[in-house]
């Protein structure tokens, strides 16, 4: 999956796109200069609803600790500059930064600081900082993310298979389930006996053979 197109997908805009951040209400100014954007900066996404802000940082730059802790700076300034103003206070404690590495394992201790903003440390490929991807399992981490209804929908095919597995004998059926409570039943005595008798095996020998 592309990451940015699921941000588009679920609505977000990048504030880093055209006059985005102006439609917005937002002044970029206030995050960094505007002659020298960040380098681990990737964009900057905003919810439709304008209640969520997603900043989208490369984790491959710099330590990832001491990346969240200048971006925690950053946006405390932004928060504090636009303390009054209606369009932040909308999103003031929504505020996310997503952090993207593609190699080694990463220091996740940053994502259990809430204290400014949000962290979420994802793995994603970055040979294409504009179209990043990530698998699966990775695009679950984000919180807008729905996952499809059909991966929870019964297999169609597996469920034919075990119907045909079952005995189609309403005789044999009847048998199994008054086993089942019998063994319950001695169970709860003590005594478990899971024997048949000979007619009933054989009805049961009758349909394995099948």
């Amino acid at each position: 999956m592309i990451l940015q197109e699921e941000f588009m997908k679920s609505g977000y805009k990048d504030l880093l796109a055209g006059d985005i951040a102006s439609e917005y209400e937002i002044n970029l100014e206030d995050i960094f200069d505007l002659d020298q954007k960040p380098k681990a900066l990737l964009s900057i996404f905003i919810s439709d609803q304008r209640d969520e802000l997603f900043f989208l940082l490369d984790g491959d730059l710099a330590e990832i600790d001491s990346l969240c802790d200048v971006w925690d700076d950053r946006i405390r300034v932004f928060t504090i500059i636009n303390g009054k103003s209606k369009a932040i206070h909308k999103l003031k404690y929504n505020i996310v930064q997503l952090i993207v590495y593609s190699e080694g394992i990463p220091n996740r201790s940053p994502e259990g600081n809430l204290l400014i903003s949000r962290k979420i440390i994802i793995k994603g490929d970055m040979t294409d900082k504009d179209r990043i991807v990530i698998d699966d399992d990775e695009v679950i981490e984000l919180p807008f993310h729905m996952i499809p209804t059909d991966a929870f929908a019964p297999d169609v095919e597996q469920m034919k298979r075990l119907n045909q597995l079952l005995p189609e004998d309403e005789g044999l059926l009847a048998l199994m389930e008054k086993k089942r409570k019998r063994v319950n039943r001695n169970k709860k005595e003590g005594v478990l006996d899971k024997s048949f008798g000979e007619q009933d095996y054989e009805m049961i020998k009758g349909w394995l053979k099948r």
